[in-house]
């Protein structure tokens, strides 16, 4: 197998052990996607000023030094779909913004339309609301 295949499994079972977890959050699990969103979205804004996405050299490049990237932003969607929150498709979306963000592809403008919805659950988290 390769690292690849290995990556991918691992993250199988990572998000198959958590699928027995409850639907409702916890502010722990909140706090996680945010945490989880604010990495990648750091990352993402790196990856998009680092690498020339035209020259697909360098996109085989960010592909090998970041491309595992793309299977956490993937969980990190799966995350969100599974949690409670009072405004969940804006949440989702963001998540998807954060996948398409922290990807070698793509338009790195997304990553502008991130920190404000990391805004938005920092407020929820602080405000206790969903606990």
């Amino acid at each position: 197998m390769t690292i690849r295949q290995n990556l991918i499994w691992l993250v199988l079972l990572f998000v198959a052990s958590n699928a027995q977890a409850a639907s409702s959050f916890s502010g722990d699990s909140l706090r996680h996607i945010y945490r989880e969103m604010r990495f990648l979205h750091h990352v993402g804004v790196d990856i998009h000023q680092r690498y020339d996405f035209t020259d697909r050299e360098q996109v085989g490049a960010c592909n090998f030094e970041v491309g595992h990237n793309g299977s956490r932003a993937r969980a990190l969607v799966g995350s969100t779909n599974r949690i409670e929150y009072p405004n969940k498709e804006e949440l989702v979306q963001a998540a998807w913004a954060v996948y398409v963000c922290s990807t070698c592809k793509g338009d790195g403008k997304v990553c502008d339309t991130i920190p404000e919805q990391l805004d938005k659950i920092q407020h929820v988290i602080e405000s206790g609301d969903f606990e």
